[in-house]
């Protein structure tokens, strides 16, 4: 059993972590695709100079009002409030039965802000980008929380921290071999990068769902993908690459699966062609067929 105290300074220091240090995934993804490019790129601290850019420049927004001020702190707190109740290893000081489902509920409101949020701006272009993030989390979201309930299948619980002590425990199975391909191939969309960045589309949506908006707003939408990118990565890292091992090097590992993971795609960002909607539609129907059968696997004990 936590203590008050040891919840309550994990309560303060993960949201101020996954703050500080989730903008350098937009670095080091930038970095790597210039590279790849055979160019020199941005210094890796880009992500937080575009914050501080971003936040001091004058409010434009067309659409103004408490709605549209209101979204970006929900939208940037609820990926925060997913990342406190994560574990790292099995530690989690807010860990209780079912925490999985609001951990998938808070990235899915999450997601849901920041699409009201470009919606409400009135532009065409942005109304467009918020339709096609919506249809994304619809493929998405049925296909992460499908190859998760394979594990707590598998671990007969919805506790996270018991599903990564037994997956620990355990090793792999064909469900969840199956189930963790499932979920790596949601990541992408979650990251909103190619070949998914369908909302964002710049050649054809000018930006999309965020087009219109502008200074402090921006930065609080750019910064809730950033929290998201590392929250879904840590989600991915923790139960399907479980490692069991006391707290400072189960931290430093967890920091070092995640980059890896954000490092490999970003070069499938670079290789890939952004996708249509109709072949992003059709490659999740088969990636939803596929998470099936690793749960039919999983409720049969393979």
């Amino acid at each position: 059993m936590v203590s008050w105290q040891v919840a309550l300074i994990w309560a303060i220091v993960v949201p101020l972590a996954l703050l500080a240090i989730s903008p350098l995934l937009d670095g080091l993804a930038r970095k790597i695709r210039a590279r790849l490019h055979s160019r020199v790129g941005p210094p890796i601290i880009q992500g937080y100079l575009d914050l501080v850019k971003l936040a001091g420049k004058t409010d434009v927004t067309p659409v103004v009002n408490t709605l549209t001020n209101f979204l970006p702190f929900l939208a940037i707190s609820a990926a925060v409030t997913a990342g406190v109740l994560l574990p790292i290893s099995d530690f989690a000081p807010f860990s209780f039965a079912g925490d999985l489902i609001l951990v998938l509920y808070l990235l899915g409101l999450s997601t849901v802000a920041v699409v009201l949020g470009g919606a409400a701006s009135g532009n065409p272009y942005s109304f467009l980008g918020a339709g096609r993030e919506l249809q994304l989390l619809l493929f998405t979201e049925p296909v992460l929380a499908f190859a998760l309930f394979v594990l707590a299948v598998k671990a007969g619980t919805l506790r996270l921290s018991e599903i990564v002590l037994w997956h620990a425990q355990n090793g792999y199975t064909l469900s969840t071999v199956l189930a963790g391909i499932a979920a790596l191939s949601a990541l992408l969309p979650y990251f909103g990068k190619l070949p998914f960045d369908l909302a964002e589309a710049e050649q054809e949506l000018m930006g999309g769902i965020l087009l219109e908006q502008a200074g402090w707003r921006l930065a609080l939408y750019r910064w809730t993908f950033f929290v998201k990118w590392f929250v879904v990565t840590w989600l991915f890292c923790e139960l399907f690459l479980p490692v069991i091992a006391p707290f400072p090097l189960s931290l430093l590992l967890l920091l070092v699966k995640v980059f890896v993971i954000f490092c490999i795609a970003a070069v499938f960002e670079t290789l890939l062609a952004r996708l249509r909607l109709d072949h992003a539609r059709a490659f999740f129907i088969h990636v939803a067929f596929f998470v099936l059968f690793a749960l039919a696997f999983a409720l049969i004990g393979s």
